[in-house]
């Protein structure tokens, strides 16, 4: 869909029951992947027709469909990083794919480091210096591998059914999400690769993944509809979690380099939080409430999903076919894209500037 106009420029084709989309780091491939629980795997590659050097799009097309073993997802709808190259985790061989200049648009091959992972599993991916962070979940270690040479180097226990990961970037600490608490693990002097602090759950409810908020701030939710969310100020030690209320959240994002906090409810209201305390700002009404259950498993995405750029806010409503799109600061709403089917994952890729 091309923005702002929101006419639809193009709509590919690719293998059905799609769970995630990862966009590289040069925004110049997406990435489909299927869900886990299907026939069989692959990893559609769209070009996007970004144009680095002009900033420019050109129309996006379907490079090359490839069959895998059970692909694992991005992070937040991108790519895992290895320095500038992309990587894909591929959970059903444990193997993490490392391309390199990779061009999918020939016939070709394409070149890949291949880092062999612990095990089969479900990852959560972290980088920090040298090092990179896998976290399995249930195996319930960390598996810490050379970025370069992609041998092992330790291996972190302690973790039951990890899930989940955050990253406190003035100190280092990485935050990987447990059954009954968030493990911190450091990656920087004489405690590298150790485990830091443990921080227990206030409530029942686990942590499943993070987002950051504004400051050193990370906020921590989970599957389902959530009536609460956890708040931990990374720059306070020792660690605690407090709990921020809310009002029966189906999705959550940030917005602004964490300024913003998102919460869209059940009711179909998008909320417009403070990024720090989570106090309420501004509230739009944009659908009919969500009557399903929206609890989503690994077979493919039924979620809404929460993507923003500049000032406006793009938020899927699978169930009435089309994506809201909020202006940030008035909570307006400028206008619905009309997308038929049942719209989940967002990818926006800004063409002059990110």
């Amino acid at each position: 869909i091309d923005l702002p106009a929101g006419s639809e420029v193009e709509r590919l084709s690719t293998p059905p029951f799609i769970m995630t989309l990862a966009l590289s780091q040069n925004k110049q491939r997406l990435f489909v992947m299927r869900g886990r629980s299907t026939d069989r795997d692959y990893i559609s590659v769209v070009n996007t027709g970004f144009d680095p050097v002009t900033g420019d799009l050109r129309p996006a097309f379907v490079a090359r469909t490839i069959t895998v073993d059970t692909p694992g997802p991005g992070t937040h709808n991108k790519t895992y990083a290895v320095g500038t190259s992309d990587a894909l985790l591929m959970e059903g061989t444990a193997e993490m794919l490392v391309m390199d200049e990779a061009d999918f648009t020939g016939f070709g091959s394409v070149p890949t480091r291949v880092f062999k992972l612990a095990a089969p599993d479900h990852y959560f991916y972290l980088a920090s210096g040298e090092n990179l962070y896998i976290g399995h979940l249930r195996r319930g270690f960390v598996q810490v591998i050379n970025r370069e040479s992609g041998a092992e180097v330790t291996r972190i226990s302690g973790c039951p059914l990890l899930h989940g990961e955050g990253k406190d970037e003035v100190s280092g600490r990485l935050f990987f999400a447990c059954r009954v608490d968030v493990v911190v693990i450091g990656t920087r002097g004489a405690e590298q690769n150790q485990i830091v602090a443990r921080i227990p759950y206030p409530e029942k409810q686990r942590i499943g993944q993070f987002f950051e908020g504004r400051g050193r701030i990370l906020w921590g939710y989970t599957e389902g509809i959530l009536p609460i969310i956890y708040r931990l100020d990374a720059a306070v030690e020792p660690y605690e979690f407090t709990i921020q209320p809310l009002d029966w959240s189906i999705r959550q994002a940030s917005a602004r380099d964490g300024e913003l906090f998102l919460s869209l409810t059940r009711g179909g209201v998008l909320q417009i939080r403070d990024g720090s305390s989570g106090e309420m700002l501004r509230t739009a009404l944009v659908a009919e409430p969500f009557e399903d259950d929206y609890h989503e498993h690994v077979d493919k995405a039924i979620l809404p999903d929460i993507r923003t750029l500049d000032d406006n806010a793009y938020v899927s409503l699978p169930h009435e076919g089309r994506i809201a799109v909020v202006d940030l600061d008035t909570a307006e709403i400028k206008q619905y894209l009309d997308t038929g089917g049942k719209p989940t994952r967002i990818v926006l890729v800004a063409a002059h500037s990110d």
